[in-house]
């Protein structure tokens, strides 16, 4: 736990300062480091030492997210490029899948989707995390809110209240009263935002609004975490990795927002344009 509380102490004011005070190409270069690191991370807890037959494929995914993420403001022709990335990502799996095919160490199907899933699925949930950014500083700090508050709620409510079990072979630990205590830690902590900003920097979204991203940052927050969940537990791996001591990996602490962010971008840019 002291490990833990250290490292939160440390990186929470840092992940702060990127996203609030740099410009947008600051949280770009970040979401861009997140999402090749996490590439690397699926590829290795699906296949191990498979992911060597794909080491191009993090840097497919960084390129990937930020073709996605700073757009037509910064890339000329951004669907382009993004279809080369693809397109590339692709020829590149199967490729090595051909060469590799036979020998004492081949590229598996299941190694080759997770790195194709990684190199897009994931790139493109931190891409959304940096099209926020581009909208508004406060804006970004949204699906952080909806995802680490359901995390909050539904810790203390799992302890105070829960028995029956949710999930548990995907998840153990969680319960169903930490589920409902999800939910309302959610939606308290939108509205505490939706306060800060209404007051401090004129920015109002609508309770209505806020209330509806509430719920669906649980949701999709705690969506995002068994997901990610079932792939551990099917490959018998306790964390994804180790670079945020205490709290595992990449994908051990963003797999809540991998799922928010776009939830968040896409209602905002239909429902709220």
């Amino acid at each position: 736990m002291k490990q833990r509380l250290i490292v939160a102490a440390l990186g929470i004011p840092a992940l702060l300062l990127v996203l609030l005070a740099a410009p947008v190409w600051a949280t770009a270069v970040l979401c861009a480091l997140l999402a090749a690191v996490g590439c690397y991370e699926l590829m290795h807890a699906v296949g191990q030492d498979e992911w060597k037959l794909l080491w191009l494929m993090p840097v497919i995914a960084a390129w990937m997210c930020t073709n996605i993420g700073l757009g037509e403001g910064w890339t000329p022709n951004p669907g382009l490029y993004m279809a080369a990335a693809c397109f590339i990502a692709v020829v590149y799996t199967f490729a090595m899948a051909v060469m590799s095919h036979g020998r004492q160490r081949q590229l598996s199907f299941r190694t080759a989707m997770a790195g194709l899933f990684a190199a897009t699925g994931i790139a493109a949930g931190f891409a959304c995390l940096v099209i926020l950014r581009g909208v508004s500083p406060a804006i970004v700090l949204t699906p952080f809110i909806g995802a680490f508050m359901s995390d909050t709620g539904a810790f203390f409510a799992g302890r105070a209240f829960g028995k029956r079990k949710l999930a548990p072979a995907v998840s153990p630990n969680k319960t169903v009263a930490g589920c409902i205590g999800g939910f309302a830690g959610s939606v308290a902590g939108m509205v505490v935002f939706h306060l800060v900003v209404k007051t401090w920097f004129q920015l109002d979204l609508g309770w209505g609004n806020i209330l509806l991203m509430g719920v669906a940052g649980s949701l999709f927050g705690q969506l995002g975490d068994l997901s990610f969940s079932v792939v551990k537990r099917e490959f018998g791996i306790k964390d994804y990795g180790t670079i945020f001591p205490g709290h595992g990996g990449v994908l051990d602490r963003f797999d809540s927002v991998l799922f928010v962010a776009p939830a968040y971008m896409l209602y905002m840019f239909i429902f709220m344009a």
